[in-house]
């Protein structure tokens, strides 16, 4: 696939940004689990969490020590940010001593670093995906992704879903052209990143090695396997020293009022269920009543199919290997969150059939997508104060801390989504010009 740059990239990349990432959201379990390694490893080079596990609900016990019970690496790649918090602090000594989620700046920069920056890197390489695909529908991708599905609103968190899903769409883009054994060494070592930030992540490394054995052959599928042995050999390595063994995650020793739960089937997740499969797509905050645009990118997934079958098909795969695993978890949403979080990772490859339903309809696609924008930057507002669709308060955001109200500083967010929504939908309205294979 061809990445390709679109008209006004860039200020719709700013507005996507400027309608997401000033958010401040509830300070939650994700954050705690996660910082409370990054801290005792920056503190006491120690990566059980003894100290601090009192204060998260996300937690595992093992071998007398309490540890995280995330994949590492959000915590590992928080460890550079708060040591750099921890030299500014040494030179303007805070007003009093607090653990680093408890200071309402370092904790929103930590973010921004942890998620912020993987969420505007998806964004730019959906929209310009998208370009290659089909000129003239970069801008709309790229918003639809931003804003107008959850992903806007996991910006600003250290939910691991979005550094996950932008390793496994970037081994995906690069393997659709590969033709060097260190194309696929490089495919398959983003895809092993993807698992160091989210276990779910190797349903889609299965893919993408199938994927590579089909499409390169066996050298590719050797290469690819080779390249994520240094992943591979890192979670290993936090495992064995956490756990006492390389192939035992932390899903194992979870310890919190989910234990018995999440001790069912394979860590939780059991065969699809009805609820399940409702939580999914409807209930709540979920994926197709927030971003019913998708129902239009799935139809656009077959026509990508008429071009590029084996493509399709794997995008389709992957999106379905994380709808399966959601539908069967205990708890399809995942606690605190604004939708089916673990199928956070599926977004990019279904929005692949964005661009070509965009060239059979239009009009139907751009309501879907200007509806979506609508829902999705309310589900952003509300899920940040709580669990809900409803209205409650005007959240937190950076713009309010600087002494802005949190309304006004809530408008300026809605605001930015609306204007990069008017862009994107311009730049393929201009002129009536109709979207149009590249070539």
């Amino acid at each position: 696939m061809t990445l390709r740059r679109y008209r006004h990239e860039w200020l719709v990349l700013a507005l996507i940004a400027l309608a997401t990432l000033p958010l401040v959201s509830v300070t939650e379990a994700q954050d705690t689990s996660r910082l409370a390694m990054t801290e005792s490893i920056v503190l006491r080079g120690h990566l059980d969490i003894d100290p601090y596990w009192r204060l998260t609900t996300d937690r595992a016990f093992a071998d007398g020590h309490w540890y995280s019970d995330k994949a590492p690496g959000v915590a590992l790649l928080a460890v550079p940010l708060v040591e750099v918090i921890r030299a500014i602090d040494a030179i303007f000594p805070p007003g009093r001593q607090r653990l680093v989620w408890q200071r309402p700046w370092p904790l929103w920069l930590i973010r921004l670093w942890t998620g912020g920056l993987a969420f505007l890197a998806l964004a730019f390489l959906v929209g310009r995906v998208a370009e290659g695909l089909r000129k003239g529908t970069g801008a709309v991708a790229a918003v639809t992704f931003g804003v107008g599905t959850m992903a806007g609103s996991l910006g600003p968190t250290m939910f691991g879903h979005l550094p996950d899903a932008l390793a496994l769409f970037a081994a995906f883009v690069l393997g659709t052209s590969a033709t060097r054994p260190r194309d696929w060494l490089t495919v398959g070592l983003l895809a092993g990143v993807g698992v160091l930030f989210e276990y779910p992540a190797a349903l889609a490394a299965v893919v993408l090695l199938v994927y590579a054995a089909i499409r390169g052959g066996r050298r590719a599928a050797v290469a690819t396997i080779a390249g994520a042995v240094p992943p591979a050999l890192a979670l290993g390595a936090y495992d064995w020293i956490a756990f006492g063994a390389p192939w035992r995650l932390s899903y194992r020793y979870t310890d919190n009022v989910f234990t018995a739960q999440q001790h069912q089937g394979l860590f939780g997740v059991g065969l699809p269920t009805g609820h399940g499969i409702w939580a999914l797509l409807v209930d709540g905050h979920g994926l197709l009543l927030v971003s019913p645009v998708l129902l239009a990118a799935i139809a656009g997934l077959f026509l990508l199919g008429r071009e590029r079958r084996l493509e399709a098909w794997a995008a389709a795969a992957i999106a379905a290997a994380f709808a399966v695993y959601t539908v069967g978890y205990f708890l399809p949403n995942g606690g605190l969150s604004p939708g089916p979080r673990f199928a956070t990772a599926a977004l990019p490859f279904l929005l692949l059939g964005l661009p070509f339903a965009l060239a059979r309809q239009r009009w139907v696609t751009l309501l879907l997508a200007a509806i979506s924008v609508g829902v999705a930057l309310f589900d952003e507002l509300t899920w940040s104060i709580a669990n809900s669709l409803r209205f409650l308060a005007w959240p937190k955001t950076a713009w309010s801390m600087l002494g802005l109200s949190s309304e006004a500083g809530s408008l300026l967010l809605l605001g930015c989504g609306g204007a990069a929504a008017l862009v994107a939908a311009a730049t393929v309205l201009r002129g009536g010009e109709p979207v149009r294979a590249v070539r």
